[in-house]
Order: structure tokens, then sequence, then C-alpha cells
């Protein structure tokens, strides 16, 4: 963590905040530890890539990585926590070796608060430092519905999307507002809101809203991820929808140690619902075949 880890020490003051001493001395204590949580090829039950996760320690269980977030903005040092934690999940991927691509989450509002320090300098510095190809990394944008002038944004992406680092918009909430994000930003994945995976089985409404979604990205040649699949049948509808990939309990907990392969009981489902789907009829393409330069994406 070495200058990372210098700098947020810099904000813990003399006043002994509760919540700064909580997050900074975690950190200094590298008391955090990242886990990773596969994202799965629905076509192909191939893992092709993991999110990073940071969690509190085991004798912290009851703290959420939110209520860190929400410790460093009260003691205005998200985005030195946010940077630190990114380093600890490069630091461990590379120890682990991990294999396809790392996603790590950064918020919109610390790469915009960055970029008159060049944000994207400052991430492709750590992925040189820990011998990551830019090609290897997805940062997952979280928080840019809040961001009043998304041209600062898509500014402060474009040096990342140009080095090629993959742009993620994560809980995609089918709002306005992110609609609007998505128009401008045009990442090359998003990531639905758990919201759209729960009662995906009884709840007609939920299945034409992730249909549209689905059109929407094969449109615009993006990948559409389901999150927090956690049943068998949550896993046949959203492959059943058309829906590229998916994390989530029932494909993967979060680990120390990245995954090398799908569990069987998820391999089984995927496997059964491509055996079971009829043929689909030969249709003469409309415009140029996205379809498969999508994956291309995550290769």
């Amino acid at each position: 963590m070495s200058a990372w880890l210098s700098k947020v020490r810099e904000w813990l003051g003399a006043d002994g905040s509760p919540a700064r001493l909580r997050v900074m001395n975690l950190l200094a204590e590298r008391a955090l530890e990242p886990v990773y949580q596969p994202m799965v090829d629905l076509r192909s039950g191939v893992i092709l890539g993991q999110e990073a996760l940071v969690r509190a320690p085991r004798r912290m269980a009851e703290t959420s990585f939110e209520s860190l977030i929400e410790a460093a903005q009260q003691e205005r040092c998200q985005k030195n926590f946010e940077l630190a934690c990114l380093e600890l999940s490069m630091e461990a991927w590379a120890a682990h070796n991990g294999k396809g691509q790392l996603f790590v989450n950064f918020s919109a509002q610390s790469l915009v608060q960055l970029q008159e320090s060049d944000a994207a300098g400052i991430l492709l510095h750590l992925m040189r430092k820990h011998q990551m190809s830019p090609r290897r990394v997805g940062i997952d944008l979280s928080g840019y519905t809040r961001i009043p002038q998304l041209d600062v944004l898509v500014e402060a992406l474009r040096p990342l999307r140009d080095a090629g680092v993959t742009i993620a918009l994560d809980n995609f909430k089918a709002s306005e507002n992110s609609m609007k994000a998505w128009a401008k930003v045009l990442p090359n994945v998003v990531k639905m809101a758990p919201r759209w995976t729960h009662n995906i089985a009884v709840d007609a409404e939920q299945s034409r809203v992730v249909r549209s979604m689905v059109r929407l990205t094969r449109n615009h040649n993006a990948l559409l991820v389901a999150k927090s699949v956690e049943s068998e049948v949550e896993l046949r509808m959203m492959k059943g929808l058309g829906v590229d990939m998916a994390q989530g309990y029932f494909l993967g907990s979060p680990a120390v140690e990245p995954v090398r392969s799908l569990n069987l009981r998820a391999r089984d489902v995927l496997q059964l619902t491509q055996e079971s789907r009829p043929p689909e009829p030969v249709k003469v393409p409309v415009r140029p075949p996205v379809l498969e330069t999508r994956f291309s994406l995550l290769s």
C-alpha cells in the first residue's frame, strides 16, 4: 500500500474521531481483506472475470463496506480510502496470480474529485505498479447518477478507456438518471441492480425490463450482467432472457482466493438450459452481428 497508505494516514488527526479511527486503523493494520466473486458467461459457463470486494475483519462482521464508505465520507477521506482499497485488491490479485479480468469498485464522485490531479494517471500508475494490464481491469463505477455534470465524468474516464480499461456501470436501476448516465458514458458493461434479479420468476414486469436492457446492451455493443443470483430459478431465468453474465452466491461466494472454475450446481443448470432450449430460426441480420464481438471486450 506504500504511498497511498501514507496519504490516508495523514487524514488521521488529533481529535480521535471514532469513525476516522476505525477506517484508518483498519488500513494501517492491513486488517481489511479483499475477496473475489466470479462473473460467469451464461452461454459457456466460463468464468470471465472476478469482482473484488473489500471486507472488514471478522471481529467486525457487522460492519459492511457501505458503513466504511460512510465513515470515510464523514471524515472527508473517501477518495483516499477508495484508492487504498483498490490497491489492496490489486495487490492480493497479483499475489494469487488471478486469471481473467479483475473488476474493482470506484465511485464516480472520487473519480471526478481526482480529475484535477490526473485521476486516470493515478489509477493507471497503480496498475503498472502491480503489473496489471489495463485490458485486464474493469472499473465498477458507482454513484454516477449523483454527478451533476456528466461531461466531467466522461472526460475523467476517457484516458482509462483509451488505455483499454473496461468501464462498467454498477447497480443500474433503469431510472431516468441511470439512462442519462448510460447515454453519456457508453459503458462496456452494465451491471443490473439486485432488484432486477430477485422475484424475476414471478414478476412479469421485471422480465420485461430485463428484456429491454438486453436489447439496449446488444444495440450498444455492451455486456449485461445480473447481480445477486442466489437460486437455480434466477439463474435459469437470466439465461433464458438473454443476459450475458451473472454473479451471485449460487454461482460462487466471495472468496479470498479467486476460483478457477464454475461450481457443479450452476454448471448443471446452464447446461440443462442450453440443451432444453429449442433451436432458434435462422434470420437474415439487419445490422452487423455484434453479439459475438461483445465478448471480445473481456477476452
